[in-house]
């Protein structure tokens, strides 16, 4: 019988052939196959998750560039009919930019379509936001202003007749776009009561005989910086200036680190069967080559 070489069988127990068998055949083999498949599509969703976040970030680190700006301009005065003029010719991107810009108006309140915008939360306490459209002085117009909040028991409308103002005010305060929080939302809810879950402008319009402005005027505190106590309602604080924020850019890392964890894991998890499958053929194939020898 030939003298056995030691070098015949490789140190850790394996063939040197199912050693370098490559990991992308086991990956594709009938035992694995559909799971690499799923593996490589949820990876897929993942790195495309990913590239969503980066571009809602650019998205967003743009309007805030152009918000900001905005924030800085001086105040424009809502009394002539060119700047009204100027405002209703404004497409979403124009409306957009004007997001923050300091705005003073004057006007009568009309107070038979006051509304409340619902599930406002200030300091933790959830209420509701009272809006009330103001007739612009000397325009065919209005703009919906947003006068602050009010505690949830301020939730009927018989409730908001203390807030009525007859006669000319002046309103200063800081624009914002509507919005909607569900799609399809076509009116008022609870009870009958003048209450909406957004600030659909569109739909608000509707049901007003005079224009109305694709904008809302966000009361500013009575004193910069104020915040008004709970004897002085409804509570308004002044819009902050924009400033990007990080989610979009946490979220992208996030689908990153799930996508490398997904997908390291499984080719771990094959490497590891792989190799367990080494140590068991090695052997037996080390012994057959023996014996024949």
């Amino acid at each position: 019988m030939d003298k056995i070489v030691a070098t015949d069988v490789p140190s850790d127990g394996t063939s040197a052939g199912w050693r370098l068998r490559p990991l992308g055949v086991r990956l594709v083999s009938p035992k694995w196959r559909w799971f690499t498949v799923t593996v490589l599509v949820a990876c897929s969703i993942t790195l495309r998750l990913t590239i969503w976040q980066f571009d809602r970030l650019a998205q967003r680190m743009s309007a805030d560039a152009v918000q900001s700006v905005a924030y800085r301009e001086p105040p424009i005065a809502l009394d002539t009919a060119s700047v009204v003029k100027s405002i209703t010719a404004l497409d979403s991107t124009g409306l957009s930019s004007m997001t923050y810009r300091r705005v003073l108006a004057r006007g009568t309140y009309d107070h038979s379509n006051d509304e409340a915008l619902t599930t406002q939360v200030l300091d933790g306490q959830v209420g509701v936001h009272l809006l009330t459209p103001l007739k612009l002085s000397g325009q065919d117009a209005a703009i919906l202003v947003d006068r602050g909040w009010l505690p949830i028991d301020f939730d009927r409308s018989v409730r908001w007749q203390p807030f009525q103002t007859s006669g000319e005010v002046s309103v200063e305060g800081r624009l914002r776009t509507g919005f909607r929080r569900i799609p399809g939302t076509t009116g008022l809810v609870l009870s009958g009561e003048p209450l909406s879950p957004d600030l659909d402008l569109d739909r608000i319009s509707m049901r007003l005989p005079y224009p109305l402005l694709r904008l809302v005027l966000t009361e500013a505190s009575e004193a910069p910086g104020q915040v008004g106590s709970e004897n002085q309602l409804p509570m308004r604080r002044d819009l902050q200036e924009p400033s990007t924020d990080i989610p979009h850019l946490f979220y992208a890392f996030q689908w990153i680190g799930i996508t490398l964890i997904a997908g390291g894991g499984y080719i771990s998890l094959v490497a590891q069967d792989f190799s367990a499958a080494n140590r068991q053929v090695g052997p037996r194939a080390f012994r057959a080559r023996a014996t024949a020898r």
